[in-house]
């Protein structure tokens, strides 16, 4: 193994730089040494004091056995010093016990005494031992954060463990396992940036930022730019010898790529070769594949001012970072995510946490701007890290509760808080009020992002807390698992409790991700009023098809703040939230949840989700598909149809609900933001009157065939070729089918399906990049979305003639 210089600190201890290095443990040869190492009353927390040689030995054994458990001896100058052994907590003692995050990894170590290894002690060798463990894991870009759990008693490895950056979680009862006695552990970490900070070493959080890692994920993100930026026109690649090619400004990418409907370019990104022109014009030199040169160089056919292309470059930088993150860490396989463990809950959170791609249209779709690499490593979806929400108390003169006809603010907080937690934030609450000399009965409670709390409001709204009109409570000890859109998060600690939604100023595909205080006022009611259509629609009810309700909400709004901007500022949308039904609460026994967005995922193999989900179920694709399109898109098309309702269906707006791999349902969110009423035949009620949206007669179509059709199945048709599962042809076929077995039976609405001209010969081609590439930070003005979209001529339709 390689051996590790440590660094030492000044002081009494012994100041020599130890050298150690790693070998695997040879449990036959080893034995003996071991036995003389644990075996002892020194090492009694590691429950094997009287343990005979060949019972270590049979130990050692099952150890090297184990894929998920190791062994090492550390040397010093060729003599066996102590034992470390790294393991996987989720097989091990801990697994269900801590909030594990994928890139944990456990680790053990044994100090034998001096008098059991016949060497002299010395001042500070038990500190150095661990710095060499941990700098050890460390050398693995896949370990980003180490776990132990000894023995709650064990304060002097308590004491050592804090000294090199672990941080206690909380005592935990850990069961009996072979090998591993029963006992009460006090559970603790160490981050990479912990380590760093507590050794003063260099940091090593974006270790993930390899060359090899970065020019795969250059070549994954330049192949797509070039398939959805000729997909929206803007560029033009050319027939050529083997491939194609695009050229302009004195460079050529020349590639491999197959066309599908709908103009949908897949480009291998092996295949991409960059010929850049020698100055004098006779020859070319061959370039490196970068996405962010290749869209300075084409910046004025991607329509980039010089306004947006720093931000637009910034977001491409995340963007191929978070590439690199999830080629070390988005490791189980498509058959892996289809098949599932039996949990639904944590299958779901796995799924998840697995996505590699982000929105399948958007080019820079990870630019998360105004998170660093320590934000990233605890925010982000793909990390699946699980963290706690921040609350904070704030007045109601500044504060608008809502809620769904029954529910009440202490309803809501008694769920989601318990009694405990809700004593304790009012004591602080009214141990803030001592100062300022409000009324604690004045004060609403709400969740907050923690990075939006420590970044965000307490600078910009810093006069609201030093006046008492913002009150930190802490957090709610729940722990919370970041979503796709991350900015919602799912209850790990209770799944049954509701989804939360927090604002984030963090810009991100568009738009800065805030929550804005003035919608929230009628989400509740937008939810009351779509849940009463659903329920008297028996065309809705026939499909299953289900709605997330958002039940309550609350916003905040700075007074000097909201008088000093428009409604769509940014400093109008950086406090509120809002609490949506847990999925988990529609499930039934043997169903199964999974964002409709990993359908499109396709793991380091090539396979996608979508096909593993179908090989699983047993079913023929062309069956599965159907079952598929009628949870799907009929209900989206009916609900269009039938009351002029439109919503925005991308792959993280939609759960599906399966059994054994099969599609029974779906479960459609984010409501109130999203969901609008297209024209005045449909009534509302005036406190929904916001979501009625007036767009020509010739948009309306757009909403499938933009947001459905475009945005989604055009990717997910040819995956399911690529697999042999089903041919281009048979995957329309099959949703041609679902939407005429939908018209026969719905002749009330036939007249309205056929004015959507659902089978005509073409339609206009939206694009949402060229929006992005507009204007990145403010895509659409979304009370009026429709005079900003843009257009590109049009698309042969995939349903024409079937």
């Amino acid at each position: 193994m390689t051996a590790q210089m440590l660094s030492t600190r000044t002081g009494t201890r012994d100041t020599t730089p130890a050298r150690f290095t790693f070998r695997s443990v040879d449990p036959a040869t080893d034995a003996a040494l071991l036995h003389r190492w644990i075996a002892t009353e020194h090492a009694r927390f590691w429950g094997m004091s009287d343990a005979t040689l060949d019972e270590v030995r049979d130990e050692h054994r099952t150890i090297a056995a184990n894929p998920h458990h190791q062994a090492l001896i550390a040397e010093e100058e060729g003599q066996p010093v102590f034992l470390l052994e790294i393991y996987a907590p989720e097989h091990s003692q801990l697994a269900g016990a801590y909030p594990r995050r994928p890139g944990d990894a456990g680790l053990h170590l044994l100090l034998p005494a001096p008098a059991d290894n016949g060497t002299v002690a010395r001042s500070g060798f038990s500190e150095d031992a661990l710095r060499a463990s941990l700098q050890h894991l460390f050398a693995d870009p896949a370990v980003l954060r180490v776990v132990v759990e000894p023995d709650a008693r064990n304060t002097a490895v308590h004491s050592l463990n804090s000294r090199l950056g672990f941080v206690p979680f909380q005592r935990v009862e850990l069961p009996e396992l072979p090998g591993a006695p029963a006992k009460t552990a006090l559970v603790s970490w160490c981050t990479r940036a912990a380590f760093a900070a507590a050794t003063g070493s260099p940091s090593t959080s974006a270790t993930h930022l390899s060359p090899g890692r970065w020019d795969a994920a250059q070549r994954h993100v330049l192949a797509k730019a070039i398939g959805e930026f000729a997909h929206e026109r803007l560029l033009h690649p050319e027939p050529a010898t083997g491939g194609w090619v695009l050229r302009g400004h004195g460079v050529e990418y020349a590639f491999s790529a197959t066309v599908h409907a709908l103009e949908h370019w897949m480009v291998d990104p092996a295949s991409i070769e960059v010929r850049t022109t020698t100055p004098d014009g006779s020859g070319s030199t061959a370039g490196v594949p970068d996405v962010q040169e290749f869209v300075v160089r084409f910046r004025t056919e991607l329509g980039l001012a010089d306004a947006q292309l720093p931000l637009y470059l910034e977001e491409l930088g995340s963007t191929l970072a978070g590439h690199c993150f999830k080629q070390l860490h988005s490791t189980a396989t498509a058959t892996e995510l289809a098949v599932g463990t039996g949990d639904p809950v944590a299958d779901f959170q796995r799924i998840e946490a697995s996505m590699t791609e982000g929105h399948p249209c958007f080019v820079a779709n990870n630019g998360r701007a105004g998170l660093g690499t320590a934000d990233y490593l605890d925010y982000a979806p793909e990390t699946g890290a699980v963290i706690e929400l921040e609350w904070v108390a704030a007045h109601s003169t500044r504060t608008h509760f809502s809620a769904i006809s029954g529910l009440d603010v202490d309803a809501l907080l008694d769920d989601e808080l318990g009694p405990h937690r809700r004593a304790a934030f009012s004591e602080r609450l009214d141990e803030a009020c001592l100062s300022t000399g409000l009324d604690p009965e004045d004060f609403l409670y709400l969740p907050v992002h923690p990075w939006q709390w420590e970044k965000k409001l307490s600078v910009t709204f810093a006069g609201d807390i030093a006046t008492g009109h913002l009150v930190h409570l802490g957090s709610s000890g729940d722990l919370y698992q970041p979503q796709q859109s991350i900015r919602t998060f799912f209850n790990r600690s209770a799944p049954r409790r509701h989804y939360v939604k927090t604002a984030l100023s963090v810009v991100n595909m568009g738009f800065m991700r805030g929550l804005s205080a003035d919608y929230m006022k009628a989400t509740p009611a937008i939810n009351e009023w779509l849940q009463e259509l659903f329920d008297a629609d028996p065309e809705l009810g026939r499909s299953r098809a289900q709605l997330i309700r958002e039940v309550a909400a609350v916003g905040y709004a700075n007074p000097l703040f909201h008088a000093a901007t428009d409604q769509h500022s940014p400093y109008r949308k950086m406090l509120a939230a809002l609490w949506r039904e847990s999925p988990v609460e529609k499930l039934q026994d043997g169903e199964s949840l999974a964002t409709m967005a990993s359908l499109l995922h396709v793991d380091a193999e090539g396979k996608s989700v979508a096909a593993a989900m179908i090989r699983t179920s047993g079913l023929e694709a062309t069956e599965w598909l159907g079952r598929y399109f009628d949870a799907y898109l009929v209900p989206l098309v009916h609900c269009l149809a039938a009351h002029d309702l439109v919503f925005m269906p991308h792959g993280e707006n939609v759960i599906l609900v399966l059994r054994d791999g099969v599609p029974q349902r779906v479960l459609l969110k984010d409501l109130a933001e999203e969901v609008a009423v297209l024209g005045d035949r449909t009534a509302l009620p005036e406190a929904v009157e916001r979501i009625r949206a007036q767009v020509p007669d010739a948009e309306r179509r757009l909403v499938v065939f933009t947001d459905i059709v475009d945005c989604f199945l055009r990717f997910l048709a040819p995956l399911l070729e690529r697999e042999a599962l089903a041919t281009e042809a048979d995957f329309w076929e099959a949703a041609a089918n679902s939407l005429r077995a939908y018209r026969a039976r719905n002749p009330g609405t036939a007249q309205s399906f056929d004015a959507l001209d659902l089978f005509g010969d073409e339609f206009e081609l939206s694009c949402l990049n060229r929006l992005q590439l507009r204007n990145n930070q403010q895509m659409l003005d979304l009370g009026n979305q429709s005079e900003g979209l843009l257009y590109a001529g049009s698309l042969a339709n995939p349903w024409a003639g079937r």
